[in-house]
């Protein structure tokens, strides 16, 4: 039986890949472009086995012929296009047929082919501005997206709880939190890149990066997010359907900075005010943003998270390991 991935070619997607390859699983990627071809080259040293289809998830179609003679059991659907609040990055409508039409017709062909879960990684965008008014942000807050993709989410979770109810399939639905980590490079269909990514790119180039003070955020390692997805694909009972994935700890990029500057050996960045920051941040910088309260998954699935200290270690190491293709930037 086979995970089939889509969104495969994104940071996220390509860790749910790599721990399943490593594992020996037999995986089918659905992207509308090649993976990443770095990435790939690791993937050939793994032990499980690999079948990468190319697809447009606006096209039910294609998507349906994807599972054709497959034989899929689970069904973990990242394909997205990620976008700010108040973005004009890419026009509404395609957003919208990607993230909420694209969300639909995977339902409806995984649910034709008799898939036994389907796991959607949703987003903490649905919450709003809720991370920022000082209180915890629980499964149970209320939901209040501020722009085109946190009601793409919302909406598609939507899709997800109605399946579940009408006994069509069996879901779960992951909401994420900031994500940084392996294999984030530039895609195409988000917005823009972390700032811990734009930090160990520029490190990586020999620059020093100039940071803002504020900016503390809950970033959480792609691989504990991809590690949180994979437990809500196989656990043979889900207590809820629905779960936060965050490492439930905010920090500052400079935590990566010396990190960074550990393993090299020299400075790789400074503060600076706003105007001369050269790391460019999703938000409003001076606001204090909460984390996300991951305890649910925690408890219900046992699962743990790096440390801030841990996560930046790890991305430090993997980045420098990797160089610059990795990251998919110029030398």
């Amino acid at each position: 039986m086979s995970v089939l991935v889509t969104g495969a070619g994104g940071f996220v997607g390509l860790n749910i890949v790599e721990q399943l390859l490593g594992e020996g699983e037999h995986v089918v990627t659905l992207s509308d472009r090649p993976l990443f071809g770095p990435a790939l080259k690791v993937f050939e040293d793994l032990p499980g086995t690999l079948d990468m289809v190319t697809a447009d998830v606006r096209a039910l179609a294609d998507v349906a012929d994807a599972f054709k003679g497959r034989a899929i059991a689970t069904v973990i659907h990242g394909a997205a296009i990620t976008l700010s609040p108040t973005s004009d990055f890419v026009p509404a409508e395609r957003a919208i047929d990607v993230n909420l039409l694209g969300t639909r017709n995977v339902l409806d062909a995984a649910a034709a082919a008799g898939v036994g879960r389907f796991v959607y990684p949703s987003s903490s965008a649905v919450y709003g501005p809720a991370p920022f008014d000082g209180s915890p942000v629980g499964e149970d807050t209320a939901t209040r997206p501020a722009g085109v993709y946190g009601f793409t989410k919302l909406a598609s979770e939507r899709l997800l709880v109605d399946a579940q109810v009408r006994g069509v399939m069996d879901v779960a639905i992951g909401r994420i939190t900031a994500v940084f980590g392996a294999w984030e490079h530039n895609t195409g269909v988000r917005e823009m890149l972390s700032p811990p990514f734009q930090l160990a790119g520029a490190a990586l180039r020999g620059e020093v990066a100039v940071m803002p003070s504020g900016g503390v955020r809950d970033w959480t390692s792609s691989r504990d997010v991809a590690a949180a997805l994979l437990a809500l694909a196989r656990a043979p009972s889900l207590p809820s359907r629905l779960y936060n994935i965050s490492a439930g700890k905010t920090w500052h990029p400079t935590l990566l900075a010396d990190a960074l500057s550990r393993r090299l050996g020299r400075p790789v960045a400074k503060e600076g005010g706003v105007e001369e920051a050269t790391i460019a941040f999703h938000d409003d910088v001076t606001r204090v943003r909460s984390p996300i309260d991951s305890t649910r998954i925690r408890n219900d699935l046992g699962l743990t998270f790096m440390t801030p200290e841990e996560a930046v270690d790890d991305y430090a190491r993997w980045s420098i390991a990797s160089g610059t293709d990795a990251l998919g930037i110029a030398r």
